[in-house]
């Protein structure tokens, strides 16, 4: 007696179309963006006036800045981080920061997996092109999660608080508030 070859096959095609459409793609290990909320209060050290200054501490940490609402990576939703930058013969409108070696740059993730930080660089445009520039925050992932990615951050001039009117005034510009999104493009 022959048996029939159709029922197998057509059981056989059917459970690998199954399979091949319940596997997650995601875990595939594909490059992908994220993308996050932040919010951050940065401090000045002293404060920015009018007046070129060197050794302007910039400096994010008390508290933390936030990474909320993050999407791209089913292992985390959120993160904290800390940033301390330098910027040399700066004043609110001239001047440019980079991360201080050996301060601490780093982001915390709430990582459901073994990569729960992230360590960085970061460069940023005078405080007076904060809400104009196209970029002006960036940098690159040296350590960690999202090793060899790069960043940048745009930033929402109706969630931010940036007070330009104080660098004329004799107490200077302390701090800003900032919000945006941030966005993490991984090395292809």
């Amino acid at each position: 007696m022959k048996r029939p070859w159709r029922l197998p096959v057509v059981v056989a095609a059917g459970a690998l179309f199954t399979a091949l459409a319940l596997y997650d793609v995601s875990s595939a290990g594909a490059p992908t963006v994220i993308t996050c909320d932040n919010t951050w209060t940065m401090n000045f050290a002293p404060a920015l006036t009018v007046t070129p200054q060197n050794g302007v501490t910039a400096k994010v940490g008390d508290p933390t800045g936030a990474l909320r609402k993050c999407t791209g990576d089913a292992a985390m939703t959120m993160g904290d981080f800390v940033a301390e930058g330098t910027g040399n013969n700066v004043t609110c409108t001239v001047g440019s920061y980079t991360n201080t070696p050996g301060a601490p740059q780093s982001v915390t993730w709430n990582a459901q997996d073994n990569q729960p930080t992230s360590t960085y660089t970061w460069n940023m445009s005078p405080i007076g092109d904060l809400l104009s520039a196209q970029s002006p925050l960036n940098g690159g992932i040296t350590e960690g999660r999202y090793k060899g990615a790069t960043w940048t951050m745009a930033i929402d001039p109706i969630r931010s608080k940036i007070n330009l009117t104080d660098c004329n005034s004799p107490t200077g510009l302390k701090s800003i508030s900032v919000a945006g999104t941030l966005v993490i493009t991984p090395a292809s």
